[in-house]
């Protein structure tokens, strides 16, 4: 799926990709990756990147692959609207360590508002880009939908939609394809597809129970 067909998560069941890569002939990709977490509900999550914090905390999601955490114009207990940095290997540190700012959005921003307002769960949003140049890559979106078992976590990363985060400056479309040459490549994609269920699946079995034992919350 690309990123102009999101409002399909909303729909019940399920798409014809939920885990691996897509490659698209103009240079766009999506990496989808899907985890079944029982006992976990979709306000668990939401409270999940609410209270995640710093290094430390961020090494619980991925013990490997993640490096270092910090965050800026973060309200205490919210992150929509702050920008997480991140310092992060994707598949192991065999490859690049990737410096990324991940700045999260109001899924209204993606998502028809009448439906998503109607569905049962939560999807965390964000806009992906370089940590050390001012320059997006792609949108991302773990879209949680609860289930009788618990919840399921259908992520989705939208690679290749290159914009400037400098207001005085816009990349022409020759520009935006030469980036995502460069820089959206299957190397990625694959690497991402590994760490995104990699992680999700550590996510998966750690909520539940730090969810109870933070929050003092025990009803699913």
């Amino acid at each position: 799926m690309r990123l102009e067909s999101v409002n399909d998560l909303l729909s019940p069941g399920y798409l014809k990709m939920e885990s691996g890569v897509e490659d698209f002939e103009d240079g766009f990709k999506t990496v989808s990756a899907y985890t079944r977490v029982p006992r976990c509900k979709a306000k668990m999550v939401e409270w999940w990147f609410g209270w995640l914090g710093g290094t430390e905390q961020y090494k619980l999601w991925h013990p490997r692959d993640h490096v270092f955490s910090d965050w800026e114009h973060r309200q205490p207990g919210s992150y929509i609207g702050s920008s997480h940095l991140v310092h992060e290997y994707l598949g192991g540190d065999d490859g690049p360590l990737f410096k990324l700012r991940i700045n999260f959005r109001d899924p209204r921003e993606f998502y028809d508002q009448a439906r998503y307002d109607a569905f049962d769960g939560t999807a965390v949003c964000a806009r992906i880009g370089s940590l050390e140049k001012p320059v997006n890559l792609g949108r991302m979106t773990h879209f949680v939908r609860n289930t009788d078992f618990g919840c399921e976590m259908r992520t989705r990363f939208f690679l290749g939609h290159v914009e400037s985060r400098e207001p005085d400056h816009a990349f022409s479309e020759e520009d935006k394809a030469g980036i995502r040459r460069e820089l959206v490549t299957e190397d990625l994609a694959k690497r991402l597809h590994q760490h995104a269920t990699e992680e999700m699946g550590y996510l998966g079995e750690l909520l539940p129970v730090l969810y109870r034992q933070v929050t003092q919350d025990v009803a699913i």
